[in-house]
């Protein structure tokens, strides 16, 4: 197999899928498989070629997600960590976030991680609520998320992220009140806010079809979703992008520095690449990766090329998620499409910068539309 002809020291970000986990969620359509330790440990083989054949990555964040890592072995998660020290130039490396699930992470693991030089934990808590969790086809309990922020914590982990989900049909103003209080109680350092999506496919999309669910109002899911950036800001955290909440300092770099269409590497079945120009996306399936580096080949990818033109509309695209808006530059017709959506409200100008404003923030994909050519 070719090594990638890239500098690998270009890379601000390098992004390692592991596409396991204990079982579909109900809302979940990224892609990820069944924990089986047999394609484990051959996965593990195949990513230690990929990153092999790419040469020396030397990046200033590494965000290990899926999926989720910590379903893996403790053996395996030893041999991940081991492969990354052997593999990444870690001397500009400022923050390493892993993403856990509370039933799969246990002392053991946490301990494993720290050692290796995690620093950062984003735990996919959703809701403080047991019926609320077995709704969303979740295989942890209330119970199992308090343990694991004090696992976390006994670690010496001192950058938690919690991720919440909003907007669950049948979850009423106050249980979502009680969640968000809940998790802030807990003190993280971050928390992502999601609205449920029902994505195509998922078993809360058929629900909603069949009509075992119902949706909340347009005005309902804007009223959770302020209800929660009210008690946010209430304790300090800012919401420095439109899903994501952050105390000073610990706003998820690796994630901001995707949004600022800063160059990534993606490593695993379904990651995705960006250098200047060119993007890459390996295809989500796990044999197919696993067998195409066994044979000493590249894993299937879908590649493009963009144009400058393109390029441009996806730093306005990505940058007007963030708190501290975007430039535009040159482009005029990105000035009269944001003049346009200025005169609806949904975006505003402040000095040389362009930033959503509060119902852009609420119609974000909208905005987003109608800026691509």
């Amino acid at each position: 197999m070719n090594a990638e002809p890239d500098n690998p020291s270009h890379y601000q970000g390098l992004y390692i899928h592991i596409p396991f986990c204990d079982g579909k969620c109900d809302y979940c359509a990224f892609y990820s498989i069944r924990y089986e330790p047999a394609i484990a440990d051959r996965f593990l083989a195949a990513l230690e070629a990929e990153l092999t054949a790419a040469g020396v990555p030397r990046p200033v964040t590494l965000f290990m997600g899926g999926g989720t890592p910590t379903a893996l072995s403790l053996e395996q998660l030893n041999r991940l960590c081991a492969l990354i020290h052997r593999l990444v130039e870690r001397s500009r490396l400022v923050e390493w976030t892993v993403e856990a699930n509370p039933g799969s992470l246990t002392r053991e693991k946490l301990e494993v991680l720290t050692g290796a030089g995690v620093n950062r934990i984003s735990l996919g808590a959703q809701a403080f609520d047991d019926r609320v969790l077995r709704r969303l086809g979740r295989r942890h309990s209330v119970e199992d998320a308090l343990k694991a922020v004090a696992l976390v914590r006994e670690q010496g982990i001192r950058n938690l992220g919690l991720d919440l989900m909003a907007c669950i049909p049948g979850v009423s103003a106050s249980e979502w009140d009680a969640t968000v209080k809940t998790a802030l109680a807990l003190k993280p350092e971050h928390l992502s806010v999601y609205a449920l999506t029902p994505e195509e496919g998922t078993v809360v999309q058929k629900q909603i079809a069949a009509a075992r669910l119902i949706v909340l109002s347009d005005d309902e899911q804007l009223e959770r979703l302020d209800r929660a950036e009210a008690l946010l800001e209430e304790e300090g955290y800012e919401r420095y992008e439109i899903s994501n909440y952050a105390r000073p300092g610990f706003e998820c770099r690796h994630n901001v520095s995707c949004w600022r269409s800063e160059d990534y590497a993606g490593f695993g079945p379904a990651a995705s690449s960006r250098l200047g120009l060119r993007r890459w996306t390996n295809r989500p399936a796990v044999e197919d990766y696993i067998q195409a580096l066994a044979r000493g080949e590249r894993p299937p990818r879908e590649e493009e090329t963009v144009t400058p033109e393109q390029q441009a509309v996806e730093r306005l695209v990505f940058g007007l998620r963030m708190k501290e808006g975007v430039t535009v530059g040159d482009s005029a017709s990105a000035e009269v499409t944001l003049g346009r959506l200025e005169n609806e409200g949904l975006v505003e100008r402040g000095a040389d910068r362009w930033r959503l404003t509060r119902r852009g923030r609420h119609l974000a994909d909208h905005v987003a539309v109608e800026l691509m050519p």
